[in-house]
């Protein structure tokens, strides 16, 4: 009699075990089923609309007054980063203009006739890639004298909403313009007319301020020269492909990975 709480209890331990080892394989059937998709160099990129750097609208900006006339737009997009790039480049460029024009803000019987004439126009357009989201700003402006100028200013962006900079495009850094520095003047050199060699000379000469603009492609970068750099104004502006097989040795896995 005094023996049976003891066999109740051993029972009552057995049936916890193998109501354990029941559980357990339940689980790991139920894990066995789990498929995880293999991640490679071929795992497709993210949609469009999951890119943060994604337009969702448009934000316009005018002003007008007797003596100059304001016209910019920029894109909204889903990161808020993002938009703050392009709202912060576009209010600097309209301060500027203002100052610029400053002289203009006189008596119009002494103002120069061209003071009516004095316009700022900001446009963009945006070229999309497989691993790069580029916006390029177009910059138009007049503010008195012989002809306007114009400037172009970029901005890419990763698939996670990283902006992508000159330094990142290289795993040497800025060094890896010292490679792509004299194609870039091979293929101006062989386009423009012999007489502009001086300014092909010192505008593509392996530094940040010569190469800030560029747009990002799956095969390459392209790079942008505004009136003056790289020729005179006559000639407008320049651009130049830079084959991925020119740097490849030194381009950045993270901006051109491997397929």
């Amino acid at each position: 009699m005094q023996g049976t709480p003891v066999s109740k209890k051993i029972l009552l331990g057995l049936l916890l075990v193998v109501l354990a080892i029941i559980g357990a394989l339940f689980y790991a059937h139920r894990a066995s089923n789990v498929v995880v998709a293999p991640v490679n160099e071929n795992t497709p990129m993210p949609a469009a609309g999951d890119w943060p750097s994604t337009k969702v609208s448009e934000a316009n900006i005018t002003d007008n007054k007797s003596y100059y006339t304001i016209s910019a737009v920029y894109p909204v997009t889903r990161d808020a980063v993002i938009t703050g790039y392009f709202k912060t480049f576009v209010e600097q460029a309209i301060a500027q203009f203002k100052d610029d024009t400053s002289w203009a803000a006189t008596d119009a019987s002494t103002a120069p006739a061209e003071a009516a004439a004095l316009t700022l126009n900001i446009t963009y357009t945006e070229q999309k890639g497989t691993y790069a989201d580029n916006y390029i700003f177009s910059t138009t402006t007049y503010t008195g004298g012989a002809h306007g100028l114009a400037s172009t200013k970029t901005f890419s962006f990763s698939s996670t909403g990283q902006l992508v900079s000159l330094s990142s495009l290289f795993t040497n850094g800025l060094n890896g313009l010292k490679t792509v520095a004299p194609y870039v003047k091979s293929q101006l050199a062989s386009t423009l007319p012999a007489g502009d060699q001086s300014f092909i000379d010192s505008g593509t000469e392996a530094t940040q301020d010569n190469y800030q603009s560029f747009v990002v492609s799956d095969d390459g970068v392209l790079f942008m020269f505004d009136p003056y750099q790289v020729a005179p104004y006559s000639d407008g502006q320049q651009s130049v492909k830079v084959p991925l097989t020119v740097f490849r040795s030194i381009a950045s896995p993270d901006i051109f990975p491997t397929r």
